[in-house]
């Protein structure tokens, strides 16, 4: 499994993540179905902080993931 989230990227997802939790847990006048969306869409994007990895991105062979290069 390699790593293809990048630190943007991950800062990113937090804050989104931050404001999905935000209108599912303290229930911001939504829809039941849009709160349930939005916590199993918080859950994921949670997984993918932790570890860099994204499913969706391997499947479509994307990376956000800046690659080191190095100079000799």
């Amino acid at each position: 499994m390699k790593k293809n989230v990048g630190i943007t990227d991950r800062i990113i997802r937090f804050v989104f993540m931050d404001l999905l939790l935000g209108m599912s847990l303290w229930g911001m006048n939504v829809p039941a179905w849009f709160t349930n969306f939005s916590f199993i869409l918080s859950i994921y994007l949670i997984i993918t902080i932790i570890f860099g990895y994204s499913p969706l991105y391997h499947i479509f062979d994307f990376s956000t993931k800046e690659d080191k290069i190095k100079a000799d």
